[in-house]
């Protein structure tokens, strides 16, 4: 392509010829449409026309420095002066009014052969965005992210006026999930090690709390939901499912056997728990772990009897447990419990969540942590024990059950822990479901009786239920991980669950502008974008 005849002089910029051929084109346009909805969309598509031409303009006249050698460029290696290219390079770049395309000169050092545009440099193009504008990758990612692919490519296209492949989609998204979360990870990791060589950085000592600003109650909950998770193809030539199961059940029992043989190193039963981290126990399902962290500052009351959540901090992750607590441990951090002058912890009654709590946040003098069992758990044990014990089926076996069920749920409401216990145990005569029903009950309140003082957590009024974690799940995980039919690698699920995580904790742009620029660039890794 011959060079611009355009002038690059001190004044005003001069509009090219195309533009004002446009503008009047345009003009015309708006004028014939019949209604207002025609004049805005024929404005709208003559606007990114318009805009495109004007871009390119510009671009141009930004190179002439560079292809007439009005601009020394040396080469950042060597330090010596570049030779311009003879030729001109064409390049497509996707902006939010289109496809872009210019040509701009290229740079090549005689010592060591480095190739690099000076022009791609000065525009400050994102290796990681593959060369397209930060602010339409950003909204593409946005909608891939919320929604599926395709649907995500739809959206865009009737947003914006413009088709985007969905190759292109899944390249950015993923690109900047894995970037989102290989930082998360190593931030995690260097704060977990820090935990034994700095502990007074997650601990300090009361003098300094007292000059510190800190929360007055932060509230934790975390709970696990299921994923399906496929290594390895997936598609419509992938293996099917058995093949797949087979060959885990064989890999499965190849480590066992490896376990049992091993002298030293950890016992066979550790082994298999490994096993079980790593999936192979299970080829179609593994465990979200999900983390919500919000101040009671953050609670804002929506209706008399409901409160909203208007800034919370969540993560979810898919992976060992190791590396759960590590991001735990980070978020705790970064969000400021280990700080807070309280920390309520509402959970389920799942062993491995309070025994994290109890390594993780134990409490302090200056940090009471308080622990609650999730109501709603609680509540449903006693139902279970209703309905095999009175009987669900006719409407006289149901007000029965209720009847029944809600003086143990009165007791339990007002701290009578011990008295809801000691008619559960008085049953007598039970066999089957319901004897093994019972005993499961009585084992859960055992277990979990000092976190269930409902009335003292009301009187200083406090959550008393995780339905807010329970709605993460629902509203940020399954929604876009496990739809029909769907399934994720590994690496493609922690990604998506990143992007997924950064938007509800209402971080996207910051997130999304450190995961653009977390390779640092070099000339070498900005040679010949196209």
């Amino acid at each position: 392509m011959p060079e611009s005849h355009a002038a690059a002089g001190s004044g005003n910029p001069v509009v090219p010829p195309a533009a004002i051929e446009l503008l009047e084109e345009l003009m015309a346009e708006i004028s014939t449409a019949t209604s207002l909805t025609a004049m805005v969309l024929c404005a709208l598509a003559g606007v990114r026309r318009l805009g495109l031409v004007l871009l390119v303009h510009a671009l141009e006249q930004r190179d002439l420095a560079f292809r007439k050698h009005r601009a020394a460029v040396d080469c950042p290696d060597c330090h010596i002066a570049m030779q311009r290219s003879p030729n001109l390079r064409r390049v497509r770049r996707y902006t939010l009014l289109g496809r872009l395309i210019y040509w701009r000169c290229g740079y090549w050092c005689v010592s060591c052969g480095l190739r690099l545009f000076p022009l791609d440099r000065q525009l400050g193009l994102a290796r990681n965005l593959r060369g397209h504008s930060a602010e339409f990758a950003s909204k593409l990612v946005l909608l891939c992210t919320i929604v599926p692919f395709g649907k995500g490519c739809e959206l865009f296209s009737s947003f914006c006026g413009f088709a985007v492949s969905t190759h292109l989609a899944r390249a950015l998204t993923f690109t900047i999930g894995t970037r989102l979360f290989e930082a998360e990870m190593e931030r995690a990791r260097t704060l977990w090690e820090q935990r034994e060589t700095n502990p007074a950085l997650f601990e300090p000592v009361p003098a300094k709390l007292r000059t510190m600003e800190r929360h007055e109650r932060v509230y934790v909950m975390t709970d696990d939901s299921k994923i399906g998770l496929q290594e390895g193809q997936r598609g419509r030539n992938a293996p099917k499912l058995k093949t797949l199961r087979k060959i885990l059940q064989q890999e499965r029992l190849k480590r066992v056997r490896k376990a049992k043989r091993a002298k030293p190193g950890p016992e066979p039963a550790e082994q298999i728990e490994s096993i079980k981290e790593d999936g192979l126990d299970d080829e179609s399902w593994r465990n979200i772990r999900g983390l919500l962290i919000f101040r009671e500052a953050d609670l804002a009351q929506s209706s008399p009897h409901r409160r909203e959540i208007l800034k919370r901090r969540v993560i979810g992750h898919v992976g060992t447990k190791e590396e759960w607590l590590q991001l735990v441990h980070m978020a705790f951090h970064e969000e400021g419990v280990y700080t807070a002058r309280e920390v309520v912890v509402i959970a389920d009654g799942g062993s491995g969540i309070w025994e994290m709590i109890e390594e993780l946040l134990p409490a302090t003098p200056s940090r009471p942590v308080v622990e609650i069992l999730d109501w709603y758990h609680a509540a449903s044990h006693l139902w279970a024990v209703g309905r095999v014990l009175k009987g669900c089926k006719t409407p006289a076996q149901k007000q029965r059950c209720i009847a029944w069920v809600s003086t143990l749920l009165d007791n339990l409401a007002s701290g009578q822990v011990a008295n809801v216990l000691q008619r559960l145990r008085k049953l007598k005569n039970l066999r089957g479901d319901a004897q093994d029903t019972v005993r499961k009950c009585i084992k859960y309140f055992d277990s979990h009786r000092a976190r269930m003082r409902y009335a003292w957590y009301r009187k200083n009024k406090m959550l008393i239920g995780s339905g807010a974690m329970e709605s993460i799940h629902a509203w940020v995980f399954q929604p876009r991980c496990r739809l029909p039919g769907m399934r994720w690698s590994k690496a493609g699920a922690n990604a998506i669950l990143r992007l997924r995580c950064s938007w509800a904790s209402g971080r996207w742009d910051e997130d999304f502008a450190s995961a653009a620029d977390a390779v640092k660039q070099t000339p070498r890794q900005i040679k010949a974008a196209a």
